[in-house]
């Protein structure tokens, strides 16, 4: 198990230092170009986007004015509740997350290109397992919480 573990802890975080360098090209943070490709796939909501990316409200809604800021992001209040504010993506919002989901793929695309083609099923089929791990443990863990703290 020790050997998985390691290989995953290092997948992500050479993994971050990937996409930031890469994808990110000290343009946006890492956030910014998750929440931005996130708007690509239709407007959210503040705390949808947060749950998204797996940060608090509060966190969020200082990303999402640091995009509102560059003209990324408008807030518009929803056809269906008038009380309630979603985010979508400005016109130039849009040319920047479709130019940030394209560096991703042409990224990733050829870091998996290094990959043998006869195992890269293999590969998919065991991120995938990884990925719907991850989905079933997330905000079960308690990894965070100081230590000594047993409530």
């Amino acid at each position: 198990m020790k050997e998985l573990v390691d290989e995953l802890v290092g997948i992500c975080r050479v993994f971050g230092v990937f996409e930031r360098g890469a994808v990110c090209c000290g343009t946006v943070s890492v956030p910014q170009c998750i929440a931005l490709q996130a708007l690509l796939e239709g407007d959210h909501d503040v705390s949808r986007l947060a749950e998204h990316l797996g940060v608090s409200t509060s966190a969020m809604t200082r990303l999402v004015d640091g995009l509102e800021r560059r003209g990324w992001v408008e807030r518009v209040r929803a056809e269906d509740d008038r009380r309630r504010v979603v985010l979508a993506l400005s016109r130039k919002g849009r040319r920047e997350a479709e130019r940030l989901r394209q560096a991703t793929v042409d990224s990733v695309s050829a870091v998996l290109g290094r990959i043998p083609g006869p195992k890269q099923a293999q590969v998919a089929e065991s991120l995938h397992l990884i990925r719907a791990a991850l989905d079933e443990v997330r905000g079960a863990l308690r990894c965070c919480a100081p230590a000594g703290d047993d409530d």
